[in-house]
């Protein structure tokens, strides 16, 4: 007989609340152990019940889903699914936040409360329950973490003689840690920086807005024929691959899924290293499944930095640990030695 995947599902609405439990115990493998009204409740009931997982609403009375993600991962470190309307946009800088404060990813939750549309979610809920279930939930304690110094004498790190481009591509867990990345590269940064950011469609433009209001850098949604300018980060849209066509501009192509996502970070890094050679940079994050791996080494191949970011520091240690399998990693390394390597390439021209 399995264990049951213990779930906890916070909402401010009794109805809402049901209808998460009824499509949740569809599946044998999970049980709705607690339900709560608000973000003080979920706290309590984290601390009480130890659910394997728990669904978060954004908007609650007394305590918010942002609030109350930073109270549970801070002392009581839970696998956390937000579930967030894409039309708020204050519905949508809480979700990010919650993100950064320790939530493992965001899916849509439907505006109307008739039964038929919760159920058009249900088996993707129902899957999203259980991949979380099995992510290492890191401890984030809000202001214990150290602050990020660019003085520390980093390992040994590589510098290219001249980088053009670099690539970044990310999934679970990725949102707190580009946005870490991305908060410490200066304005004037030397080089183009290009994103893919797996995410639940219709979040996408929230993402690079919430990037964007943080960061000194341009952060932009990438169009068809989007010019690569330094200083400048072009994060990939919903349902495109998006691709450099040349040195100076990125292309959108509609194309297959790609390891069942689009954009697929594969496509994105192996037009890289196919245009830039070895002036490119890629850095793969923290994330489910294989994306990325087989980009890198073709990036690696084609006498690029490559860079995957360490296991202690993931959420998940899925694509990093599939791109060091096929050897197409030049360093693993972690979040604050990447910006570290980000850095010195920029300084370094």
């Amino acid at each position: 007989m399995f264990e049951k995947i213990k779930v906890l599902v916070v909402d401010d609405s009794g109805l809402v609340r049901e209808i998460l439990k009824k499509i949740l115990e569809t599946d044998p493998q999970l049980q709705v152990v607690g339900m709560a009204e608000n973000g003080e409740r979920a706290v309590e009931l984290a601390q009480k019940l130890r659910p394997n997982t728990i669904t978060m609403d954004v908007h609650m009375p007394v305590m918010d889903g942002f609030q109350a993600t930073e109270q549970i991962m801070a002392y009581h470190p839970t696998p956390i699914l937000i579930l967030s309307s894409v039309i708020e946009k204050e519905g949508i800088y809480t979700t990010f936040n919650a993100l950064a404060a320790g939530a493992v990813d965001v899916m849509e939750k439907p505006s109307g409360l008739e039964g038929n549309t919760w159920n058009k979610i249900g088996e993707v809920l129902i899957q999203k329950v259980k991949q979380i279930a099995k992510v290492k939930a890191l401890t984030h304690v809000k202001g214990k973490s150290r602050e990020f110094s660019k003085q520390r004498v980093p390992v040994s790190l590589l510098k290219p003689a001249r980088c053009e481009i670099v690539g970044i591509g990310a999934s679970t867990g990725g949102p707190s840690v580009v946005m870490q990345i991305l908060k410490n590269i200066p304005a004037n940064y030397d080089s183009g920086i290009l994103v893919v950011q797996h995410m639940a469609s219709g979040f996408i433009k929230g993402f690079v807005d919430w990037l964007g209001n943080a960061c000194e850098v341009k952060v932009k949604l990438a169009k068809d024929g989007e010019k690569i300018e330094s200083g400048q980060v072009l994060v990939a849209p919903d349902g495109y691959h998006t691709i450099v066509r040349g040195k100076k501009t990125v292309g959108l192509i509609s194309g297959e899924r790609v390891h069942g996502v689009k954009p697929s970070v594969d496509i994105l890094f192996n037009s890289i290293a196919e245009v830039f050679g070895e002036t490119a940079v890629g850095v793969l994050l923290t994330g489910m499944g294989s994306d990325g791996a087989e980009g890198l080494k073709h990036m690696k191949d084609r006498g690029g930095i490559t860079i995957a970011q360490s296991e202690n520091s993931c959420t998940v240690f899925g694509m990093p640990k599939v791109a060091i399998e096929k050897k197409a990693v030049s360093k693993v390394l972690s979040v604050e030695d990447i910006i570290r390597t980000l850095n010195i390439i920029h300084n370094a021209r």
